[in-house]
């Protein structure tokens, strides 16, 4: 088979098959807080666009527009928009199953073709294997997994600073490319706010490009690359008119509508966050965080390959005068682009932000993840060097790859498997497992998602209907579970803990208070029910219908 072929069925082939997986285990899931304010978001976006369709001289009436885009305005409007022409799609043309999986299914495409990306862009700077290796891994990390379902931004963010990433580096040989970095780079930024540092981390990676590319004239060898940035460029022209184009909220008014938003993420509140059993709820926030965190969810096999892999690579940003003094047995070798330079600052630079002590860290691993394509990519190069290493000692040297890769990869599956539907639950061997990092005192969970896993005991207790307290489950995210069948409509939410039949307790460190007033309201500390990861309590359900029906009488 041609490798273009076949590089092309791979790309294929992972997209299809992660969507896959994503579509079939959706069903698992239940709605997340923030997700429920993206699906009003996304009903009220479809607004516009129905009265738009019914008269199209309404594409730019402000009255229309705002009427429809006040909803979430603190975030652009790329996803949120798909969401809601899948939404309508389906209202006209019944295409899913239910409401929820019409609102998550283009971030499951979004998720899918980046999984295919990953697997692109490590083929392209360091070969095959390194490149399958790296999709993979990605895909089998066990948060990345959990928030590829959403319909949130966290994971197509990632998917277009990779894009973005790869048009620079191929921007660097061609205009053409520049003209996509910006287009890329405009779609980045339309889909949320960690997109503003990439100039930064280009303009450094440039810098060191243009000091190379200097010592390469002074040799008197031939230009490797273009003298102009074109693709930062145009990321910097491009890209801010893409990003006007997609949001008609700021059409109107523009600066003080893009300054408030701006303004909204620099001065962004700051919700808690429980880090070894301390309720990180204002700065300064602790520097280690996003490196203990991503040691603590990450398969511990992939960090291993991530450091070998960086260690690999890491004399290649030597001058080769420097590292044949100083590594001459190194085989890492600087390529023209200075490529190993733009993937360890595409790496470091999500996790050095978040480990500014004032950055908001609530969001946990989901605020860096955009760094780990390129930790994936790392660990690629670090599983290529072990099946060289096996190859030299197996006595079946041509099947020494697929299984030493399959070894590999195993963790990341196993966790992933076990991880699922408690994803954001979930942690991994150098925390001690679930259990571990409970002992720990590290964050259980957050945005009220584990609610549908308790649904089966409230549909057993009551069988005729009654009524719930949601804890920090929304009540939007509640009837979206009842619309989707994954809750019976005769069980309602309640607003008081008192006039509820059965109180909900969400374990995270900020909501003892309600595991205390639970007690109090039901007379006693015993839950009815508990539903657990791994052994440790997620959500608490305490029956509350002798003291409601006390208070009946």
């Amino acid at each position: 088979m041609r490798p273009a072929l076949r590089d092309r069925l791979v790309v294929l082939a992972l997209f299809a098959g992660y969507v896959a997986a994503l579509f079939f285990t959706e069903p698992d899931l239940g709605m997340s807080r923030d997700e429920s304010f993206y699906v009003h978001a996304a009903r009220s976006y479809a607004s516009y666009f129905e009265a738009v369709l019914d008269d199209p001289s309404k594409i730019f009436d402000r009255e229309t527009i705002d009427r429809a885009y006040q909803a979430n305005r603190e975030h652009p409007v790329l996803m949120k928009n798909l969401y809601a022409l899948s939404y309508l799609a389906h209202q006209k043309l019944g295409l899913f199953p239910n409401e929820t999986v019409a609102h998550r299914f283009p971030a499951m495409l979004v998720a899918g073709a980046l999984v295919a990306l990953v697997f692109w862009v490590g083929r392209a700077w360091f070969g095959f294997g390194v490149g399958l290796f790296a999709a993979v891994a990605f895909a089998t990390l066990p948060r990345v997994f959990y928030h590829s379902h959403l319909n949130c931004f966290d994971v197509p963010i990632v998917f277009f600073v990779l894009l973005t990433a790869y048009a620079y580096w191929r921007s660097l040989t061609s205009k053409k490319w520049a003209v996509l970095t910006g287009i890329a780079y405009g779609l980045a930024l339309a889909t949320k706010h960690n997109a503003w540092g990439l100039p930064l981390v280009f303009g450094i990676h440039f810098a060191w490009l243009a000091a190379a590319e200097t010592a390469r004239r002074r040799r008197g060898e031939p230009p490797a690359i273009e003298r102009v940035p074109w693709g930062i460029v145009a990321m910097l022209t491009l890209g801010p008119l893409v990003f006007f184009a997609h949001w008609p909220w700021i059409w109107n008014d523009t600066l003080e509508r893009v300054g408030w938003y701006v303004r909204f993420h620099l001065h962004h509140d700051y919700y808690n966050i429980v880090y070894f059993g301390v309720n990180q709820f204002r700065p300064p926030f602790p520097v280690a965080y996003p490196f203990v965190m991503t040691a603590f969810t990450v398969p511990l096999v992939i960090l291993a390959l991530t450091l070998l892999g960086i260690g690999q690579r890491a004399p290649a940003w030597l001058p080769d005068a420097l590292r044949e003094r100083w590594v001459p047995s190194a085989r890492a070798v600087r390529d023209p682009a200075c490529t190993d330079v733009l993937l360890f600052g595409l790496f470091a630079a999500p996790l050095v932000i978040i480990a500014l002590p004032s950055t908001p860290i609530f969001g946990g691993t989901k605020h860096w993840m955009t760094a780990y394509p390129f930790m994936a990519i790392y660990a690629g190069v670090g599983a290529a060097l072990c099946v060289e290493a096996a190859a030299r000692v197996s006595l079946f040297k041509e099947k020494v790859a697929p299984l030493c890769y399959a070894v590999l990869l195993a963790p990341g599956f196993v966790e992933t498997a076990v991880s699922h539907p408690y994803g954001l639950a979930h942690y991994t061997f150098p925390a001690g497992g679930t259990p571990g990092a409970a002992v720990h005192g590290m964050n259980r969970q957050f945005w009220g998602y584990t609610t549908q896993q308790v649904v089966p005991f409230l549909e057993e207790q009551l069988p005729n209907g009654g009524t719930i307290f949601l804890c920090d489950t929304t009540w939007l995210a509640w009837e979206m579970l009842v619309e989707a069948g994954r809750a019976p409509a005769n069980i309602r939410p309640s607003r008081s803990m008192a006039g509820a039949d059965f109180i909900l307790v969400h374990h995270e460190h900020h909501f003892a208070e309600v595991d205390f007033q639970a007690w109090v309201v039901t007379g006693s500390p015993q839950p009815a029910f508990v539903s657990t990861h791994e052994g440790v309590p997620i959500i608490s359900v305490y029956d509350n219908r002798a003291a409601n029906r006390g208070a009946r009488r």
